[in-house]
């Protein structure tokens, strides 16, 4: 018998006594940690034998992002490190491991990295500085806009493992459609407290999905389910396309701007790839669904108690997305109007005080401006409001001034060059694209266009999932993008190997001319 078969049975024996003492005993605290301990050590052998084990934590972090949203995000593992601070604290310790060892280097060669550190080692130097003036904690939180962004440098590294990288590519569509799937159920089933309460540890919840995590979610399973209804037949492309129309259903029950934003811009993207046929089959379906709801509402099978759906008819009634010169669109005209002050008076307060340095992580740039909004001259600063201006853009210049804003405008401005080049692969694959590269295309897309209405690079459950994604656009691209130089140079790479430096020095050189 083989000797590690024989340790094995002992070792699992001995957990399962320990378990079992420990529910005898009414521990079931103790117990669960003994058997979610087990599982992960098994899992960790069993996957961690092809897979890096640093891509297998991070499809479990997606997993629980995805699912558990701003919930799960704001988990305490103790005091003030949340789940998103864990995390990170594991990748750094896998990358050093990784670097040591001489398996990665320590910061990956893309166009992205040198602007990356630049608005790193700034932001470090804000919460040096920032931390004498204002609490700690309070710095820390808004220190957390920029050193999310590491999340790019660790997964990067781990992503260049081409069967860890498709391994996380097959799981990300899965685990979008369960996310979405529960999401559907809490907003029409109206479960979502419910659900909260059932899952709370230690006063809150490990499910709280929100429509800002979820808006990209939403777009990047649209966009895998469309992709993989042009590559199928029969019955499947049916499913497929209906999927990637029914999905953006809770988010439009919603009634929210920044999710028609978003989407429209998705719609766009896909039109200038050449996907024309989406206007004869998305716009009719959704118009059908709106008018199947209204029966469904009006005939009292489904109830409106919070009108949003009326909302939603209201925001469409003038075709204006925007919320601006519809008379019904009261809702989107005082969404608009609490955006533009609140950036307004952020403009107005940096220049005059601290143009160039802002006012720092910690300052408060919120509480005044509700006051203003609201017509109250009281300004009461221990009332949870929202803390961000939904706009990086302004969240910059409000705390890192006009010096972090010039260095963050190259970032976006590569971001989108991340995103062009995800435009003209699509194109050029056509119907033939890969459906998990559309969906991270897509997932990036939505992010970025939220970035300006929304919290993507301030709030944990938005901006880490952003930059992870980021880094697997950034790796697809980079390796498409040679690939299709592969066949002139005659170096191809061998199942799971790393794009380590002598292979893309290799796959950089040029081909000799023929004599």
């Amino acid at each position: 018998m083989n000797i590690q078969f024989i340790i094995a049975m002992i070792v699992g024996l001995f957990i399962a006594l320990w378990t079992g003492l420990a529910v005898g005993n009414g521990e079931y605290g103790k117990a669960g940690f003994v058997a979610a301990g087990t599982a992960f050590a098994v899992l960790m052998t069993i996957i961690g034998k092809r897979y890096r084990f640093e891509g297998w934590f991070i499809a479990i972090i997606v997993a629980c992002y995805f699912l558990g949203g701003k919930g799960f995000s704001y988990q305490r593992v103790v005091a003030i490190i949340y789940v998103g601070e864990a995390t990170l604290a594991m990748l750094l310790l896998f990358h050093v491991v990784r670097v040591m060892t001489g398996a990665t280097s320590l910061v990956p060669k893309h166009r992205l990295t040198v602007p990356l550190l630049v608005f790193l080692v700034y932001g470090f130097i804000h919460l040096l500085i920032d931390r004498r003036e204002f609490p700690l904690i309070m710095v820390l939180r808004d220190t957390a806009t920029v050193y999310y962004a590491l999340f790019f440098f660790l997964v990067y590294g781990s992503m260049q493992h081409k069967p860890t990288r498709d391994y996380i590519l097959k799981l990300l569509p899965v685990i979008a459609a369960v996310s979405l799937l529960l999401y559907t159920v809490t907003v029409f089933g109206k479960l979502g407290v419910t659900l909260g309460n059932a899952s709370m540890i230690r006063g809150a919840p490990l499910i709280l999905q929100t429509v800002d995590a979820m808006i990209p979610v939403c777009i990047a399973f649209s966009a895998f389910a469309y992709i993989k209804s042009l590559q199928s037949d029969g019955i499947l492309k049916s499913i497929y396309l209906i999927s990637s129309i029914a999905c953006t259903a809770p988010l439009f029950y919603h009634g929210k701007a920044v999710f028609y934003v978003a989407f429209f811009a998705y719609i766009v993207a896909l039109m200038i790839v050449g996907h024309w046929k989406i206007l004869f089959t998305m716009i009719p379906m959704g118009i059908g669904a709106v008018l199947l709801l209204m029966v469904l509402i009006q005939s009292g099978i489904v109830k409106d108690n919070d009108r949003k759906f009326s909302r939603f008819l209201d925001e469409f009634s003038s075709f204006d997305v925007f919320g601006v010169g519809g008379s019904q669109q009261k809702h989107g005209q005082r969404t608009v109007e609490w955006r533009l002050t609140w950036w307004t008076m952020v403009t107005e307060d940096v220049m005059e005080k601290r143009p160039l340095f802002g006012l720092g992580m910690g300052s408060d740039i919120s509480s005044e401006f509700h006051a203003k909004f609201n017509n109250s001259p009281f300004i009461n600063t221990a009332q949870k409001r929202a803390r961000y201006p939904h706009n990086i853009v302004f969240t910059i210049l409000g705390r890192m001034g006009l010096i972090g804003l010039v260095i963050f405008i190259p970032i976006a401005v590569l971001i989108m060059k991340e995103l062009w080049i995800g435009v003209d692969i699509m194109r050029r694959h056509g119907s033939q694209c890969d459906p998990r590269y559309a969906f991270t295309w897509a997932f990036v897309l939505a992010g970025f266009v939220n970035a300006f209405f929304q919290s993507t690079f301030e709030a944990p459950y938005t901006a880490i999932m952003f930059w992870t994604l980021l880094a697997v656009l950034a790796v697809m691209n980079k390796s498409i993008l040679e690939q299709s130089d592969e066949s002139a140079s005659g170096v191809t790479l061998e199942e799971g190997q790393d794009l380590d430096d002598s292979a893309l020095d290799r796959l950089n050189r040029p081909v000799p001319s023929a004599v």
